[in-house]
């Protein structure tokens, strides 16, 4: 985990020993079923660790700045896919809860794995439409979303019961409006990497 390593320390990333023992047996895992299942297009290990690892981590200094306490909240992770950006989260906030919400059979069978390979007792795996699930949640994450309406759309009624959203977009700026919604860009420019993150906030407007 040699570039991992060098980039949270270089951006001042936090992580224990066994934080990235966890994040390199899954990084195996996901190099093993990438190619049965198609979780993933990156396979090399350099790769894995900038553009998945390290990016879904990039969410820790986002939910700083936005000054959302993340250390014991109740986290869902929508879309989950191959665990991004749930499970390398999972793996630092070890006192948070997440939900990793997916409906393809095939991926959640192999976040089950991870959850078991790796020990978070921290994970629940819900293999089902984010439209379906229910519960009370801090936090919603999202990545590589193109449409922040839609995404606000499916997770309304869990906005609506007070969780704020977090959407991992790429460098251009959302200039659009979402009526009933408060809407907060943050952008992250992290050292050693030649992309940017901008961090999407939403949360539903108090009535009145």
């Amino acid at each position: 985990m040699k570039r991992l390593r060098e980039l949270c320390t270089l951006n001042g990333i936090e992580l224990k020993e066994e934080h990235y023992q966890k994040l390199e047996l899954f990084k195996e895992l996901l190099k093993k079923w990438g190619r049965r299942i198609n979780l993933t297009s990156l396979l090399d290990d350099t790769q894995i660790e900038e553009k998945h690892l390290f990016d879904s981590l990039l969410g820790l200094k986002a939910f700083k700045e936005a000054g959302i306490n993340v250390e014991n909240a109740s986290i869902c992770d929508v879309g989950s896919g191959g665990g991004f950006p749930g499970v390398p989260l999972a793996v630092a906030l070890e006192n948070a809860d997440f939900t990793l919400v997916e409906p393809r059979k095939k991926r959640c069978v192999f976040l089950e794995e991870v959850k078991r390979r790796l020990n978070l007792k921290n994970v629940k795996v819900a293999c089902s439409r984010i439209e379906d699930v229910s519960g009370s949640f801090n936090l919603l994450t999202m990545r590589a979303v193109e449409d922040p309406e839609g995404a606000v759309k499916i997770t309304e009624h869990l906005l609506k019961e007070g969780a704020v959203l977090c959407i991992y977009r790429g460098k251009e700026r959302f200039q659009k409006s979402i009526p009933g919604y408060k809407i907060r860009e943050i952008t992250v420019e992290p050292k050693g990497v030649n992309f940017t993150r901008r961090f999407l906030f939403i949360e539903k407007q108090p009535q009145g």
